[in-house]
């Protein structure tokens, strides 16, 4: 891996979700590729959702990034043609989302029952809503304290085999 590369990934690993400024892009499992064409550096990124509000901002905020460390020029590329899924989220991701006060995706479809709250730490939630703030959350509430949750959902996760 050259040098450049590796720059540009220790300088992509500072940026943060705009909307959950908790969790990196990286940790998100937005990077899909980081390569090299002649002297531009290109960067892919998959996002979370197709018409996330977000992306324009991440976008500007890489090359942003990547001009500030030294490394341009610097091409972005939005890949809507691949499908961003929930199981690109590392562990320390999830645990990013948490220490945002929302609860990380499942690694499989989304079961209520399987919900720890974040607040009292019962497994008694019950789901309100299929839908949250933005696309990628559902809304909840424990059954236990009363807090209302936000539930990442699980997107092209697989089932467990």
């Amino acid at each position: 891996m050259s040098d450049r590369i590796v720059a540009a990934r220790r300088a992509l690993a500072e940026l943060h979700d705009p909307e959950i400024p908790t969790v990196g892009i990286l940790e998100l499992g937005m990077l899909h590729d980081l390569r090299q064409e002649n002297d531009v550096l290109v960067v892919e990124l998959l996002p979370t959702f197709s018409g996330c509000p977000a992306i324009a901002v991440i976008t500007e905020n890489v090359e942003e990034a990547l001009r500030d460390a030294g490394l341009g020029p610097v091409r972005v590329v939005t890949r809507a043609d691949l499908p961003w899924s929930t199981d690109l989220i590392t562990d320390q991701g999830r645990r990013q989302v948490a220490e945002f006060g929302i609860v990380p995706p499942q690694r499989r479809k989304l079961v209520v029952e399987d919900v720890v709250c974040l607040v009292c730490h019962e497994r008694n939630v019950a789901l309100v809503s299929s839908f949250g703030a933005t696309p990628c959350r559902a809304t909840a509430r424990c059954r236990s304290c009363g807090e209302p949750l936000e539930i990442f959902k699980p997107v092209g996760a697989r089932e467990p085999a």
